[in-house]
């Protein structure tokens, strides 16, 4: 045990200690009813032109048309997958925290395995200065493997991941909590390419409240020149 906390194990056994110290977490939240790491939270959005499902602070939008236009996947903008960097590990195509978790242990279970391996063949383990590169390249590749894994299982064969940006016109279920300003609810999305997400929004106009197991619209409101969030109204 007290090998696991000396200089070459530390950051391998920190990791895994965040990664118990996060199941512990989840485990207390599912008590209650919710989830870290299905959760995906980060509703603000990205810079973007007006669009079909953008609304402009105090615009009352036509539900109909707005309900018609989901409805037409012709008339929907083309949804993007992660670029660069991100999507090549993974990042967008499962929640943060599940990817995270993937990477915690891919990184603290690689870099224990490689200490091991390393003291077996020279004798003693491998400097931290070269083992926690080499296990970071293995845990970050085990987390896209798992977070492109785990996609698949979503409900449908596309796996690609809709940016934040791209929800606007997605129905919808609240699943968690009441929405009101100022107090989001968890919805349930599935985006274009059947992916399942979980958001926490508010609704559209500062009077309403959305109660749990109401169906929903996703709209884009403007909160800024250069800033969009997402926001929620009940189809019925």
């Amino acid at each position: 045990m007290t090998l696991l906390f000396s200089g070459p194990y530390i950051a391998f056994s920190l990791a895994l200690g965040v990664l118990v110290a996060l199941l512990l977490v989840e485990l207390a939240a599912l008590l209650l009813g919710s989830s870290l790491f299905l959760s995906d939270a980060g509703p603000e959005l990205e810079p973007g032109g007006m669009g079909l499902f953008d609304v402009e602070p105090g615009e009352t939008p036509d539900l109909t048309s707005l309900l018609a236009a989901a409805d037409s996947p012709a008339d929907l903008p083309a949804d993007l997958p992660q670029p660069g960097l991100a999507g090549f590990l993974g990042l967008g195509a499962t929640p943060f925290m599940l990817w995270f978790a993937a990477a915690l242990t891919g990184f603290g279970v690689a870099g224990i395995a490689l200490q091991g391996a390393w003291t077996a063949v020279a004798g003693s383990p491998m400097s931290a200065v070269f083992a926690v590169p080499v296990a970071l390249g293995l845990g970050l590749g085990f987390a896209r493997g798992f977070a492109r894994g785990f996609a698949r299982l979503l409900p449908k064969d596309e796996t690609t991941a809709t940016r934040a940006q791209f929800m606007g016109g997605l129905r919808g279920v609240v699943t968690q909590g009441i929405a009101r300003r100022g107090s989001p609810a968890e919805v349930r999305l599935h985006d274009r390419h059947g992916n399942l997400h979980f958001l926490r929004c508010e609704p559209l106009q500062d009077h309403d409240s959305i109660p749990e197991g109401t169906e929903v619209l996703t709209l884009r409101l403007r909160a800024a020149p250069d800033q969009w969030v997402l926001r929620i109204i009940a189809t019925a």
